[in-house]
């Protein structure tokens, strides 16, 4: 019980803690490398936590590489797709409106260099899905027999580590992908496709600069061809 417990804190309080931490650091490539190094870092100690103190197999996390699920992995890709595109249309439909559709977090992240921002959907798909689903959900449900708190903690967590980044508005669209994601491991118990899923949704930070760029351009020659006319 003490290794899952300590197991449990590596999964959810060091990213939530370093999150908390990086919240009024300048932007730079340093902060940038340091985010990917943390959190692969992290990631490594909780797998060598599982394979070395815990002495059991990935597939007790939820990673069958020795047994792909393709259902679960095209269901995965279908749920990530679905969000990428209510993503666009989401953003389309507001510069339609003439709505601000940049908040403090999003222009930080699309003001980030291009290899950063391909590196961060990998990069959260993988070691999120991990520390804040696979682990956190099978050792909680081990403890508590409760597969409800097994959920519900690690995704009320997931969403609060992200409020260093992100308004508290936007937290709404990060627990509902959350809600998702979590709905699709309960019902395939199987990582890999939470990982597709979330690596799908996320990879929109690589189109979305010149995409709102395009839009911000439509939406000013709206506003000249307007004011032109009066």
């Amino acid at each position: 019980m003490t290794v899952t417990v300590i197991g449990l804190l590596v999964a959810l309080g060091l990213p939530s803690l370093l999150a908390w931490v990086r919240r009024g650091e300048a932007e730079g490539r340093a902060k940038q490398l340091r985010r990917l190094a943390t959190a692969w870092a992290g990631c490594g100690a909780l797998l060598a936590l599982v394979l070395l103190w815990e002495r059991r197999p990935l597939a007790s996390i939820g990673i069958a590489l020795a047994a792909p699920n393709y259902l679960a992995w095209l269901g995965g890709a279908a749920l990530g797709l679905t969000m990428l595109a209510l993503t666009v249309v989401g953003l389309i439909q507001a510069s339609r409106a003439g709505k601000e559709v940049r908040s403090e977090g999003l222009t930080r992240l699309l003001d980030m260099p291009l290899w950063f921002r391909c590196a961060v959907p990998l990069t959260a798909g993988i070691t999120e899905e991990i520390m804040f689903r696979g682990y956190p959900i099978e050792r909680l449900h081990e403890l508590t027999g409760s597969l409800w708190l097994a959920a519900l903690l690690p995704l009320a967590v997931f969403t609060l580590a992200h409020l260093g980044s992100w308004s508290w508005r936007h937290l709404a669209g990060v627990a509902f992908a959350g809600t998702l994601l979590t709905g699709l491991y309960l019902w395939q118990r199987d990582l890999i496709a939470c990982m597709i899923a979330h690596a799908i949704i996320d990879s929109s930070l690589i189109f979305l600069p010149a995409l709102m760029k395009k839009l911000a351009a439509r939406r000013d020659q709206r506003f000249s061809s307007i004011t032109a006319s009066r």
